[in-house]
């Protein structure tokens, strides 16, 4: 199978733990090479002194787990993604959670922005649950996307990076999606239609989404596919038909949130068991994603 995944928190719960991705623990445990293109998140805590010298600290010691795997190869480009793949090879890409590195010196952020390029950052989300400077999260509700946030976005774009909107609060959602004409992506969240969860998008930010050509992984924590503990497979199905019928089908991709979830659905329990969504006839999403990448990640 080739099965495309925007987020999981695999790399930080390493770097937490001091293992690597053989750790039997893991809800993402890896056996490498197969055909599989996984973006390892770099989470960001509110609490860290100094954020942009912790996310250098994490991506280190992401790239010193993954050279004990020589299948697996780090891509910043679309066409890197297609060379590894072609090669028999397991490619990953990189995201973070939270831009609290970013302030006022817009030169600065220009240097940052244009560093994290380099370093093939995928996907950015301005903050985390609780908000920042930058933007309001889904905990704080009362806040929306600041001038800095503007700013950072903008110039974000400009160095080809995708603001995800996943842990941002529906304001500022809202205001991002106003702002960008395109390069938005919410990577792990679902439908608040089917689940009101505040991490879960409107159906009108989804069809802002479908307007932008973006993309929307959907994300297998029960309580953000049904509002309770309990979830299944027809559960994950449920909001990939209702975004659908909303006209999504070209934006719809994978978020599974592996090793960020506290459970899984009863049969999604880890990597090996995605294959059941396969079997179901739910192999197009990864189309998507290697659309969404061909197009806005070189």
């Amino acid at each position: 199978m080739i099965y495309g995944d925007l987020h999981c928190d695999t790399l930080w719960r390493c770097f937490e733990r001091r293992v690597d991705l053989s750790d039997p623990l893991l809800q993402l445990k890896r056996d490498p090479p197969f055909s599989h293109l996984q973006t390892y998140a770099i989470y960001i805590p509110d609490t860290v002194d100094d954020p942009y010298r912790y996310f250098r600290t994490v991506y280190a010691y992401g790239q010193e787990m993954m050279r004990r795997f020589p299948n697996m190869v780090h891509c910043k480009t679309a066409v890197e993604i297609d060379k590894a793949f072609a090669a028999g090879k397991t490619p990953y890409l990189f995201s973070i959670e939270g831009g609290s590195f970013f302030g006022p010196d817009p030169e600065k952020n220009r240097r940052t922005a244009k560093e994290l390029k380099e370093k093939g950052i995928a996907f950015l989300s301005l903050c985390y649950n609780r908000g920042n400077g930058l933007a309001g999260g889904n905990l704080s509700p009362e806040r929306g996307l600041s001038s800095l946030g503007k700013e950072v976005a903008l110039i974000l774009r400009e160095e080809g990076i995708s603001l995800d909107l996943s842990h941002l609060n529906h304001r500022s959602a809202d205001a991002l999606l106003e702002l960008l004409p395109d390069g938005v992506v919410a990577t792990h969240s679902n439908c608040f239609s089917l689940a009101p969860h505040p991490r879960n998008l409107t159906d009108e930010q989804i069809k802002a989404l479908i307007e932008k050509n973006g993309l929307i992984g959907i994300n297998f924590y029960p309580p953000f596919l049904t509002a309770e503990e309990e979830a299944s497979v027809e559960d994950v199905r449920l909001h990939i038909r209702h975004i659908e019928r909303l006209g999504g089908q070209k934006v719809l991709a994978f978020g599974s949130d592996f090793d960020g979830i506290e459970h899984t659905p009863k049969d999604l329990t880890n990597l090996w068991a995605v294959q059941k969504l396969f079997d179901l006839g739910e192999s197009y999403l990864y189309g998507n994603m290697k659309r969404y990448l061909d197009t806005y990640f070189k």
